[in-house]
C-alpha cells in the first residue's frame, strides 16, 4: 500500500507541475485538467494498474472553462411534438426536451451518459407540457463548461426552426428552476365562437357581444383563488393536498380581428397548475357561457365529488412566462448574481411568438377546424352531478336534442381549407 500510495502521490505532482489545478468533473468517468487527462480509478491502485495509466495531451487552443450551473430560457413552438419532457416509447414520439438534448449532445455540451441520463449534468425543467402545448418562455437548467454565449450558439444552430434559445443566464450552484420557479402565467388562444350561446350560429362570421364578454369574464373570475382541482386533472384523489392549487388571476384580453376571423386570448397565473387542469378550466368555461350547463356545475367541479369534465383542444395553450420573485429578491438585490428576467430578450421573444407561435396557432385552426369539431363533441358531454342511471339517461337524452337544435342553426358544414368564411360554418 506504501508503493501505491508513493506512485500516485508522483504522479499527481506530475500533473499539478504541468497544469497547476486539478478539476474533476463529478458527473463523467475521467479526471480533468489543463494539459493532460487520465482515467479515472475510485479504487486503490495496484503497481500493474499504474504501469498502464496513460497521459493523453489535450489538442492545442483548448481551454479549462470551469463548470457552471447555467439557466436557459427557452420559446418554441409545440405542435407536432409530444410534450416537452423526454419520454421513453422511442423516436417514433419526438418532443421538445429530447430535440434540444440531442443538439447539446451534438455540440459537444454533454455526454451520452448525461444525454441517457440528464440528471447527471442537474438537468431540470421549470415546468411540463402536453401534447401540441407552446411556450414563449420556459427555463430549463443544467452544468456546462462553456461560456453563456457559446451554449446558446452551439444549441440554437442544432435546432429546429421551432425551437429557441433566447438567452443563457448564471445562477447559483444550488439553482433548481422548478422548485425556485414561484408562479407560472399561461393563454389560451381561440375563436371566439367557442364561447357563443347554443342559439346563435358558430362560423368566422360570428362577433362576440359585450354581454357575452362580460358573462366570460364572471365565469373566469369563479377560478380565482385556491379550490380543489381533483376533477380537473386526473389520478388523484380530492383528499390529496396536491389537488389544491392556486390561481392568483385570470381574466381575458378584448376580441381581436385576424385573417378574417374573431379570436380571443384567456390569460391566467397560478403557482402551479396539474395536468390537464387549464384545458378543462378552458371546456367548462365553454360550456357555461354557450348555455349548455350552469354555474352550480362549475362550484360542484371544486367538490370533493367526482365529476366529469370535458377537456379542450391543446392547440391554443401557450406557457407564457415563468415567474422567479423570491430568487431575484434573495440574490440579485445583493449583487451575486443576474436577475432571471426577460428584458433584454423581450423583443426577440415577441417576434419568435408573434410569427412562429400565435400565426401558426391561427392557420391551424383555420385549415384543421380542431375547435369547431370538438366542439360538437361537447354537446354530447352529460353535465351532472348525480351518478344514478336514470340521470346519466336524462342528461344523455337532453344533449342529443341540444346537438341536434345547434346542427340545424349551424347549417351545412364546409371544408375549411379554401374559404375561411366556410370554415367554421
Amino acid at each position: 500500500m506504501a508503493v501505491q500510495r508513493k506512485v500516485f502521490g508522483f504522479i499527481k505532482d506530475c500533473l499539478r507541475r504541468a497544469s497547476s489545478i486539478i478539476t474533476m468533473k463529478g458527473r463523467s468517468s475521467r479526471f480533468r485538467t489543463l494539459g493532460y487527462k487520465c482515467d479515472r480509478y475510485d479504487g486503490a491502485l495496484t503497481e500493474e494498474e499504474v504501469k498502464h495509466i496513460t497521459l493523453n495531451p489535450v489538442p492545442e487552443g483548448s481551454t479549462n472553462v470551469p463548470w457552471r450551473k447555467y439557466a436557459l430560457l427557452l420559446s418554441f413552438n409545440g405542435y407536432g411534438y409530444f410534450g416537452m419532457q423526454k419520454n421513453s416509447f422511442g423516436c417514433g414520439y419526438p418532443t421538445i426536451e429530447e430535440e434540444l438534448l440531442s443538439a447539446m449532445l451534438s455540440a459537444s455540451l454533454i455526454t451520452e451518459e448525461e444525454y441517457q441520463v440528464p440528471q447527471l449534468f442537474s438537468f431540470q425543467r421549470t415546468s411540463r407540457t402536453d401534447k401540441n402545448v407552446s411556450a414563449a418562455r420556459m427555463l430549463v437548467s443544467g452544468n456546462f463548461n462553456a461560456p453563456p454565449l457559446e451554449v446558446k450558439e452551439a444549441i440554437n444552430k442544432r435546432l429546429s426552426s421551432q425551437i429557441r434559445v433566447m438567452a443563457v443566464y448564471r445562477v447559483t450552484k444550488g439553482f433548481n428552476c422548478k422548485l425556485r420557479c414561484d408562479a407560472r402565467s399561461y393563454s389560451y388562444l381561440c375563436p371566439t365562437f367557442a364561447f357563443a350561446p347554443c342559439t346563435e350560429v358558430m362560423n368566422a362570421n360570428y362577433r362576440m357581444s359585450w354581454e357575452v364578454l362580460q358573462g366570460l369574464r364572471e365565469i373566469l373570475w369563479m377560478y380565482k383563488g385556491t379550490h380543489n382541482f381533483h376533477n380537473f386533472t386526473i389520478g388523484i384523489d380530492p383528499g390529496e393536498r396536491r389537488a389544491k392549487r392556486v390561481i392568483l388571476d385570470i381574466d381575458c384580453d378584448p376580441p381581436f380581428e385576424r385573417y378574417g376571423w374573431e379570436w380571443i386570448r384567456i390569460r391566467m397565473r397560478g403557482q402551479s397548475f396539474l395536468l390537464h387542469q387549464i384545458r378543462k378550466m378552458m371546456a367548462v368555461a365553454m360550456a357555461v357561457s354557450q348555455g349548455l350547463t350552469n354555474l352550480d356545475f362549475l362550484a360542484a367541479a371544486f367538490s370533493q365529488e367526482f365529476v366529469a369534465l370535458p377537456k379542450a383542444p391543446a392547440l391554443g395553450l401557450v406557457l407564457e412566462d415563468q415567474h422567479f420573485y423570491q430568487y431575484n429578491r434573495k440574490f440579485t438585490l445583493e449583487g451575486e448574481q443576474e436577475a432571471l428576467n426577460w428584458d433584454a430578450v423581450e423583443e426577440e421573444i415577441q417576434k419568435f411568438c408573434t410569427e412562429s407561435i400565435y400565426a401558426s396557432i391561427m392557420h391551424r385552426e383555420m385549415q384543421e377546424n380542431s375547435m369547431l369539431g370538438w366542439l360538437v363533441s361537447l354537446h354530447f358531454h352529460t353535465y351532472q352531478t348525480d351518478h344514478s342511471k336514470e340521470a346519466v339517461k336524462n342528461y344523455s337524452n337532453m344533449n342529443r336534442v341540444r346537438y341536434i337544435y345547434w346542427k340545424e342553426l349551424r347549417g351545412p358544414r364546409g371544408n375549411g381549407t379554401k374559404n375561411n368564411d366556410s370554415g367554421g360554418t
